[in-house]
């Protein structure tokens, strides 16, 4: 279709939508017909939100826009969602497409957020095969004045974000226009936000937020050394990768600390958008420049944490009715200062947290919270919990017939073959003096004579595995699962193991630990672990 028929098309589309959910008339032909023709182009249907593209008739999507609030707000998402397509289409008719200065070296992925400053888009770098997200500044409703000064806003916050390198923060590689509007390339974060895990899975304890908190802990103790407050910190910005380390974005109304060495980035009456998160000094003085006011966001995220809620003004009554295997009163008191409305009130920096709540090398303090080191979570429950549990019974049912193929926890390996792929048994000693070491010993018990305990490899010290670290004890479960142990490509063999780490990672993850697939190889599963909230 001619480009200009489908800028037509999607016009069209976007004004029978505004009729629609205000009431108005919007035939079910047309609707029909125009979606499927915007849909048929990939580029547009990458830009347009579920929400406006999965509704297959009218009638739906209107039964969807009622629960948008008025027609005001109604107008407004319709906007919003519709705004990234047309701007793109728009540009392509007038010979601008989008990223064309480097088209050849981009390829454009679908829309991860939009809002009022404009939206960010994810876009593969066919040369370095790896994925970026793009934010383009492209406000919904500005006077040029105002567009003028947020684009010198837009590239002032990339250009403090850019002298940033921390773990803890994403990452800012360079900023230019596309299509006439700026954008800034920034670091693709794979995982998923503090807020839609917390809401999937519930709260957790207090033991089980220190790995976030820390993340959050460290990354804002480095910002602030370097002069930026974030100041619209919050669950939706902050994200948890799929390697467990935990990253904050959006820095969109960040600020300079007030020195001699850094411009305002806040203009004069600017009104800062509040939230349940957000300092509430700041509604007051929107112009605050403190470090504090970021520590109550924290406090904020740690509340929602243990509760997946929102903060309150009845956070301490909520705390304190949390079971106190959660969290302890002295931890709640830290919550409670963070939260604290008086700012003098307040922790005065993260490295005060941290040094309260963690030792140099990130040990949990025992005065605050009674656990032993950070690589020894897995506890001696658990533990036996594992070692107790029924291997051999994880058989699988296949429709109606019960199918006695089970699970076996070395594969297709004898237990001398599979131990020998994680440790060195010719240099363990011997408990039988007719042996010089560990692998004769094992030879002589499981293959000739079969006289061992079934469950003797996790009672043996000399495999440590009910006092060992978890990393060890973590790269064994793994290492069950390795496709050389078991064949992955055996229908029965692959039911009953995904059955078996099912009920396994829900004896880790009391812990805070789960076993997941990394890569493949061949087409068949590797395994890794990782900490998870």
């Amino acid at each position: 279709m001619d480009i200009h028929e489908l800028e037509t098309t999607l016009k069209r589309f976007l004004y029978g939508l505004l009729a629609k959910a205000t009431d108005g008339n919007y035939p079910e032909k047309d609707y029909s017909n125009d979606r499927r023709i915007i849909l048929a182009s990939e580029e547009i249907r990458k830009l347009l939100p579920v929400e406006i593209s999965e509704h297959h008739t009218a009638a739906r999507f209107r039964t969807f826009m009622q629960d948008q609030g008025g027609y005001v707000e109604r107008r407004v998402f319709i906007n919003e969602a519709m705004k990234p397509a047309l701007d793109y289409i728009e540009n392509l008719a007038r010979g601008k497409d989008n990223f064309s200065l480097n088209e050849e070296s981009y390829e454009m992925g679908e829309q991860l957020g939009y809002g009022g400053f404009g939206a960010v888009f994810k876009y593969h770098h066919k040369l370095l095969k790896m994925d970026f997200a793009i934010k383009v500044f492209d406000p919904i409703y500005s006077s040029n004045h105002e567009r003028t000064e947020g684009e010198k806003r837009f590239f002032q916050e990339a250009k403090m974000l850019f002298h940033l390198s921390h773990e803890n923060i994403v990452r800012v590689f360079d900023i230019g226009r596309t299509g006439g509007k700026p954008f800034i390339r920034l670091e693709y974060v794979e995982g998923q936000t503090l807020s839609s895990y917390i809401k999937k899975i519930g709260g957790v304890s207090f033991e089980r937020t220190k790995k976030p908190v820390k993340g959050i802990l460290d990354g804002l103790s480095y910002a602030h050394k370097n002069g930026i407050i974030h100041r619209d910190l919050k669950p939706s910005n902050v994200m948890v990768q799929n390697n467990g380390i935990i990253k904050i974005i959006d820095f969109g109304i960040s600020a300079y600390l007030e020195t001699g060495d850094h411009t305002k980035l806040t203009k004069t009456g600017e009104q800062i958008i509040g939230g349940s998160y957000q300092d509430p000094q700041l509604r007051i003085k929107p112009a605050l420049r403190d470090v504090r006011s970021d520590i109550y966001s924290l406090g904020g995220i740690w509340f929602f944490l243990l509760t997946n809620n929102d903060p309150s003004p009845d956070a301490q009554r909520i705390l304190h009715n949390l079971n106190p295997d959660m969290i302890t009163p002295a931890q709640i008191d830290i919550i409670l200062r963070c939260l604290n409305s008086d700012v003098s009130q307040r922790f005065q920096s993260c490295d005060e947290i941290i040094r309260l709540l963690f030792s140099d090398n990130g040990e949990a303090q025992k005065p605050i919270v009674a656990v032993g080191k950070s690589n020894h979570r897995i506890t001696s429950i658990t533990r036996c919990d594992i070692f107790r549990f029924n291997w051999s019974k994880q058989n699988v049912a296949a429709g109606n017939v019960f199918d006695p193929y089970q699970f076996r926890l070395f594969g297709d390996l004898t237990e001398l073959d599979f131990l020998k792929r994680l440790y060195q048994l010719d240099a363990m000693p011997s408990r039988d003096h007719r042996f010089t070491n560990f692998e004769d010993d094992i030879y002589q018990h499981t293959i000739n004579n079969n006289d061992w305990d079934a469950d003797w490899i996790f009672t043996d010290e000399r495999l440590s595995l009910l006092t060992c670290d978890d990393d060890k004890l973590l790269q064994f479960l793994c290492e069950m699962f390795h496709p050389e142990v078991r064949d992955w490509r055996n229908r029965h063999e692959k039911a009953v193991s995904s059955r078996a780490m099912a009920q396994l990672n829900e004896l880790l993850k009391e812990d805070g630990y789960e076993i997941y697939e990394i890569e493949k190889i061949s087409g068949r599963p590797i395994f890794s672990y990782r900490y998870c909230l």
